[in-house]
């Protein structure tokens, strides 16, 4: 049984936040963000949702980054 769906039977029987916690373990956002490991590791996504305010194709959205770094490259190289 992956972690997922052990969390998702202990929430079913109501278990408190400690035990939910002692599903979890720690150091799983490692685990699943910089090993690599989906077992028993987790991602966090999903954290900036709130403060997309529109949505644009990719192409925009790679030229806006790409313009936002050239004008802080610009603006450090000033310095």
């Amino acid at each position: 049984m992956n972690s997922t769906s052990k969390i998702a039977a202990a929430e079913l029987k109501g278990a408190s936040a400690e035990e939910l916690k002692n599903i979890l373990g720690r150091a799983r956002a490692k685990k699943g963000m910089f090993e690599g490991d989906m077992v028993e590791g987790e991602l966090e996504i999903g954290q900036v949702s709130s403060s997309i305010n529109n949505i644009l194709p990719a192409a925009a959205i790679v030229a806006e980054i790409w313009n936002e770094f050239n004008q802080e490259k610009n603006r450090l190289c000033q310095l």
